[in-house]
């Protein structure tokens, strides 16, 4: 699993849709938030600016800038996300790990 850098990009799609519509049971049932709990996304959130939602990004090309880190034993990936709220790029990072193992955890969310 997580092969090429395109399916790693696809599937933070998907964890950020998750993200953007709420949908915390989905990444829980997934084993994606392990590390850093609904709770705790939530409250960096509120902290962050607790008016504003997370967005998915609405230019196509932001998705081909994100950064993503192969490691060097050739396990997987680390991708940090620019987050959008309210569809406007926040100083809201999100740090994903993707491993060829199939497992993928949400690392952390903070300011960059």
């Amino acid at each position: 699993m997580f092969d090429t850098e395109t399916e790693v990009v696809d599937y933070c799609k998907y964890i950020v849709k998750c993200l953007a519509d709420e949908n915390y049971c989905e990444l829980e049932s997934k084993g994606i938030l392990e590390i850093v709990p609904e709770e705790d996304l939530k409250r960096v959130l509120k902290e962050y600016d607790k008016d504003k939602k997370i967005t998915m990004p609405r230019e196509k090309q932001f998705w081909e800038r994100i950064d993503i880190i192969k490691y060097n034993n050739q396990t997987g990936y680390t991708v940090d996300i620019d987050v959008f709220l309210d569809n406007e790029l926040s100083d809201l990072t999100l740090q994903v790990e993707l491993l060829h193992n199939g497992k993928v955890t949400i690392e952390d969310l903070h300011v960059l």
